[in-house]
């Protein structure tokens, strides 16, 4: 029997001698590591002929490294973690000599990142009450409109006209901005006694400029502007002045000149360039005379609101059926309930 071969079966067979740590065996390395680094040890004090056996308790997670017989090096998740160490050789009488060390590792858990700000939403526009005017067409009628800020919730834009420019509401029509672009609206909102009509963009729309509502009607002779389209130098400035309170119609009585086409179009106070009435119609064409308006009271009473997502949606109510009275009758279900 070759002499190798009667070692190993030696080995085997021979009562093993545990002998701990202290006899010379030893785990050396940090025992404290931070999130996401790696775990290096080593083994020291061991025979030289010893056999090395590295175990980590728990080992899920454990992502090991191959290494030289004496190192153990391991990635983990935080937490702790029991490193076990054996040494195993034969003994001088073919004995087999078992040394143990351990070592609790701790993986430390990473430091939170500090909260990233939640940057604003992009495209709430730019008031910017001359370029939120613009033309608007329904049909062959052309008028005069407004965007109306803040941006609604949903991403859409309020726009402000005048009711007797569009046909009801759902009308459809589309609104040409001074900068070129074109936007698909939607009337929501038709009221014809102070001639106000609210439509809305079809879609979410990006930085358009916008004029505010005023937070309420102004007093007579508050200086006041407008730049429809009307027929009458279209985009031009024209300046006036309030000449009376809200009326029973919740319409402005001013003193301005507008013309055909301005129908619609925002009129602003000079000193703050907010939104305090609608043009609706005039006692003369083209020159400066009594005309009136839908008030900014009015227009902030009528102004919709962007519906929550789920308000819109209305359950269907359920089909009744009538309970059988026979075993073979399987009865009739009612559409629509009632």
């Amino acid at each position: 029997m070759r002499p190798l071969f009667c070692l190993m079966v030696a080995l085997l067979y021979a009562p093993p001698v545990l002998a701990q740590a202290p006899a010379g065996l030893k785990i050396a390395g940090n025992a404290a590591y931070p999130a996401h680094s790696l775990v290096r040890l080593r083994a020291e004090g061991q025979d030289a002929k010893a056999g090395l056996l590295w175990r980590v308790y728990p080992s899920i997670g454990v992502q090991r490294a191959t290494t030289a017989r004496n190192l153990m090096e391991f990635a983990a998740p935080p937490g702790s973690y029991e490193v076990e160490l054996l040494a195993v050789a034969a003994g001088p009488e073919g004995e087999l000599k078992i040394e143990e060390a351990r070592l609790t590792v701790t993986i430390g858990t990473p430091e939170p990142k500090p909260p990233v700000p939640t940057p604003p939403m992009p495209g709430d526009g730019k008031l910017d009450p001359v370029a939120a005017l613009g033309r608007i067409r329904f049909g062959n009628a052309g008028c005069t409109a407004t965007v109306i800020g803040p941006r609604r919730p949903d991403g859409k834009w309020d726009v402000l006209t005048a009711a007797h420019c569009v046909a009801g509401e759902g009308a459809r029509g589309t609104m040409t901005l001074k900068d070129g672009r074109s936007l698909a609206i939607r009337v929501v909102g038709h009221y014809k006694t102070p001639d106000l009509a609210w439509c809305v963009t079809e879609e979410a729309v990006a930085d358009l400029p916008y004029a505010k509502l005023a937070p309420k009607n102004p007093e007579p002779s508050t200086a006041i502007w407008h730049m429809g389209y009307g027929v009458d130098k279209p985009g031009n400035r024209e300046d006036g002045v309030v000449s009376a309170a809200e009326n029973g119609d919740g319409q402005l009585r001013m003193s301005l000149s507008v013309s055909s086409g301005d129908s619609g179009g925002g009129i602003f106070r000079a000193d703050s360039n907010e939104l305090i009435s609608v043009v609706c119609c005039t006692s003369g064409l083209g020159r400066t005379t009594a005309m009136w308006g839908g008030s900014a009271d009015a227009a902030r009473r009528t102004r919709p609101k962007a519906a929550e997502a789920d308000a819109a949606w209305l359950p269907v109510p359920m089909p009744l059926r009538i309970e059988p009275k026979l075993p073979l009758d399987d009865g009739h279900w009612q559409w629509p309930p009632g």
